[in-house]
């Protein structure tokens, strides 16, 4: 059988369903924020590793915060020694798929069709679940082993389905160590039936496939006395297709039995010299040279057993490695094993071990203040680090007491200036700068440093945080609108990853969306004057630019302000034609009670909204069926989700360098009006129903009042409606049915709500 031993080597291990213990070192977490990097960096792991580390969020995973507290402790040094080649990735799992497989291959159906086709039989939908319950490795292994068997000129019928038979059995019991691993509460253990061993005159090849087989089988099934002595005389025997496994097989089933053994209820001490014992065992295998390949794979092993056998003393063995920052901490995954631990550490144990170890402080006392949501532990957490910093004057404690505050100390920000451009902490160190002085009322500080660092090139998610930075203390709408839209961080993961985006892709990845400042700005911050010269900025997208106008238009018609309205209406019909023919009756209207009908009759047609959403879609008709009156559902000021000052006040009571602010960029006068008389009004269900109820009263004749009064019973069947809904659902479907009752209107809209 001619293979490349190494090139195989984990698809053999994961056949007897070892390197998912070996290789468990990402400590996965949830997907970061949208346009934050929030527990995973956005930069490539391999520039990270080497300090290039952008701006660091609390909310990261201490694999990737030990990555930066590390760069920052040894500053620009670390690019000249970044650790092992791809440390980082395997730290975190990503190196590993987190246990899946992209590829399209598919070895199940490629080893079943090979079988059928020698059997003369159809491949069955069973038989490829059957061969699924193994793992993809596994199951390449097995074609391999397979093909090479079946070609040799021994191959009979008999020998080649004995092995089909015996491969089946193995796969069963993969599926019952799957349904055991997964099931919740007492599970009947499922009879299990081994492979039958050949005769003892079949060649010695067939039964050395055979033996191996048993051994898998006896290793899935949990029999591990008997798949230990298996896997013991595969090694023992020279010219066994298996032999150089067999040594190291043996061990992980060993390792196997002692972790299945019950150890919650052993003391510290046994589960130690059953450790010991292991190891042992483990450098018997270690000293043999001619086992040089199962080395790595051994020490591997022996690493993911002590981590769960004794995970107390792995954890203070790894935490007193990593303590010195310019000891490689990917040698041996030693932070990807640390951060595993970590987090089956309870927050009590965890707290006992900052005391001990500086950078366990240093990452906890950041995670502390990783919510989304008003935290009370900042507030001390920032003490804590400004106090370290002052004390020890380090980098990584420079970092944090500069994330933590919330006012700029003189100490600390000559501190941050004065740190290098080309310090791994500088991206980090610069942001908060930029906050801090913002925080402080010195605007033109914090404009001058987020200009100077967004001249570099930067990360999706930094440049988002930047561009934040500098929206916030804007002096005009058109400096705003340079800094208004942000990037899908995950999109443009997805983009920077594929080896053939698309152009929606792309798209997508690109600078095209609002986050929460740019909502609240533009829907509570702008005049509908301001609207209008936002629409115009040529900088943005088309949808954008046509989505702001047409809100601009639609408030013009509601606070009746028909020269604000023809200018939104006229950008609005260049920017999407569909609406061209409305804006021209609009600039005919001969009242304020007609120019307010076309415009929200057109919102209906072409889905325009008074109030904007993270995401501009193009302006274009809507299936007529599904329209509904729903530009809008409240403009009431005076609380948290809708008034800025109040907005930018709620979010002061969280760490606020986690949260956007919003600038004031004029007119606050001409705003605080226009929104006192739009928060008076209904939802736009109701204004619209109250004016297509008057229009048709006034106009009967009207064509389009049918789907009209449609529209509105529709509106009021969900979404955002007033206390009236209901009266105003009932008056519709009343004129509907009695004055158009033999419309196709009437036929769809049997009901009102």
């Amino acid at each position: 059988m001619k293979r490349t031993f190494a090139a195989t080597l984990a698809a053999t291990l994961l056949l007897v369903g070892i390197v998912s213990d070996a290789s468990a070192s990402g400590d996965y977490g949830p997907s970061y924020t949208m346009f934050k990097a929030w527990t995973a960096p956005d930069i490539p792991l391999d520039r990270f590793q080497a300090g290039d580390i952008g701006v660091i969020q609390p909310g990261m995973r201490r694999v990737y915060l030990y990555t930066a507290w590390r760069a920052f402790s040894l500053g620009p040094r670390v690019t000249a020694s970044p650790g092992t080649l791809g440390g980082l990735a395997r730290a975190d799992g990503s190196a590993f798929d987190q246990g899946w497989t992209q590829d399209d291959d598919s070895p199940y159906e490629s080893l079943l069709a090979r079988v059928a086709e020698l059997q003369h039989q159809p491949i069955n939908e069973h038989s490829v679940r059957l061969m699924m319950a193994c793992p993809r490795p596994a199951t390449r292994y097995a074609l391999e082993v397979f093909n090479s068997a079946s070609a040799r000129p021994d191959a009979t019928p008999a020998r080649v389905e004995a092995w089909v038979k015996a491969q089946y059995k193995v796969a069963l019991a993969c599926q019952a160590a799957e349904d055991t691993r997964y099931s919740y509460g007492e599970r009947k253990a499922p009879q299990l039936v081994a492979p039958a061993p050949p005769a003892a005159d079949e060649p010695l090849y067939w039964r050395q496939l055979n033996e191996y087989q048993r051994a898998a089988w006896a290793f899935q099934a949990a029999h591990y006395a008997d798949s230990t002595q298996l896997f013991e005389h595969i090694g023992a025997t020279p010219g066994h297709p298996m032999h150089e496994l067999g040594a190291y097989l043996a061990l992980r089933s060993e390792v196997r039995a002692a972790l299945d053994g019950g150890i919650k209820g052993i003391d510290l001490a046994r589960r130690e010299a059953q450790a010991r014992a292991l190891e042992q065992r483990g450098a018997v295998l270690l000293a043999d040279a001619s086992l040089a390949p199962m080395h790595e794979p051994t020490r591997a092993l022996l690493r993911a057993m002590r981590a769960q056998l004794t995970p107390e003393t792995r954890l203070n063995e790894l935490s007193r490695d990593l303590d010195d920052p310019a000891v490689d901490p990917f040698v041996q995954d030693r932070v990807g094993d640390w951060s595993v631990l970590m987090n089956d550490v309870k927050p009590q144990d965890a707290q006992a071990l900052r005391p001990s170890h500086e950078f366990i402080d240093w990452i906890e006392t950041l995670r502390g203040c990783s919510s989304l949501a008003p935290n009370p532990a900042c507030e001390p957490a920032g003490v804590h680090a400004l106090a370290r910093w002052r004390a020890v004057h380090s980098r990584p404690w420079l970092v944090a007491a500069l994330m933590l505050q919330q006012s700029a100390l003189p100490d600390l920000m000559q501190a941050g200036l004065a740190l290098p451009s080309d310090d791994p902490a500088y991206m980090t160190v610069r942001y908060h700068l930029a906050r801090l002085n913002r925080l402080d009322g010195k605007s033109l500080e914090a404009r001058a440093i987020s200009d100077g660092v967004m001249q570099r090139q930067l990360s999706p998610g930094t440049r988002n945080l930047l561009r934040e930075e500098r929206f916030a203390v804007s002096t005009s709408v058109s400096d705003a609108t340079r800094y208004l839209l942000r990037t899908n961080v995950d999109y443009a993961k997805s983009v920077a990853t594929s080896e053939q985006p698309n152009e929606a892709m792309r798209d997508t990845a690109r600078e095209m969306m609002l986050n929460d400042d740019g909502l609240a700005w533009v829907n509570l911050g702008l005049s509908v004057a301001d609207l209008v010269e936002l629409a115009r900025q040529p900088h943005l997208p088309p949808a954008l630019r046509a989505r702001v106008a047409g809100a601009a238009w639609i408030r013009a018609a509601l606070l009746d302000k028909p020269a604000e309205g023809k200018q939104a209406g006229a950008l609005l019909a260049q920017l999407a034609p569909a609406t061209a023919n409305a804006v021209t009756r609009y600039d005919r209207a001969g009242s304020k009670v007609e120019r307010r009908h076309i415009v929200l009759v057109e919102a209906v047609r072409v889905d325009l909204q008074a109030q904007l959403t993270m995401y501009a879609q193009p302006v274009a008709p809507v299936d007529a069926d599904g329209a509904t009156a729903s530009a809008w559902c409240s403009f009431k000021t005076g609380d948290a989700a809708s008034e800025p000052q109040v907005y930018n006040e709620f979010r002061m009571q969280a760490f606020a360098w986690q949260f956007p602010a919003i600038p004031d960029t004029g007119h606050a006068d001409v705003r605080r009006d226009e929104l006192a008389r739009l928060g008076a009004m209904k939802t736009a269900t109701g204004v619209t129903g109250e004016d297509v109820l008057a229009w048709g009263a006034a106009h009967p004749q009207d064509p389009d009042l049918p789907w009209l009064l449609h529209v509105v019973v529709m509106s009021t069947r969900g979404g955002c409606r007033d206390p009236d809904a209901k009266t105003l659902s009932r008056t519709a479907w009343n004129l509907l049915h009695k004055r158009y009752a033999n419309s196709a209107w009437a036929d769809k809209t049997p009901y009102f709500y």
